[in-house]
């Protein structure tokens, strides 16, 4: 194998005929700034403070707008599950007149009726043993 690979060599030879002319490297970086052309040097602008806090104030705005929908979704449910009683309902209801004219014009079955007074009488007994 070493007898090939030297007689490789030997053929080609080592010279493949690239050359570097005479002091190439020398006036390199001198040929290479005559070659392009002139520009200004444009200074780096540094951000100012706003540009720094920008991203945290977003970010705390949105937690907040997050916060305050947690909070009236939140307080909405509380609201609606907290006063299922109400006396003047069932003040109304309790009148036959009235009922009788809901039940005409309104949109209520008598199962409706029914099922009501239950949970309103299941409600007042819960509240009366706190």
């Amino acid at each position: 194998m070493k007898d090939k690979k030297s007689d490789i060599l030997s053929k080609i030879g080592r010279d493949a005929g690239f050359k570097v002319p005479e002091d190439y490297f020398e006036n390199f970086t001198a040929e290479m700034e005559k070659k392009f052309p002139e520009h200004d040097v444009i200074p780096e602008v540094k951000p100012d403070l706003w540009s720094k806090l920008r991203p945290y104030i977003y970010m705390t705005a949105m937690f907040a707008g997050i916060w305050c929908m947690m909070w009236i979704f939140n307080d909405l449910a509380d609201k609606a599950g907290s006063d299922r009683y109400n006396s003047t309902i069932v003040a109304g209801f309790q009148n036959e007149e009235n009922l009788d004219e809901f039940m005409l014009h309104g949109d209520i079955s008598e199962y409706d009726i029914y099922t009501y007074e239950d949970s309103v009488a299941a409600d007042k007994a819960k509240m009366e043993l706190e």
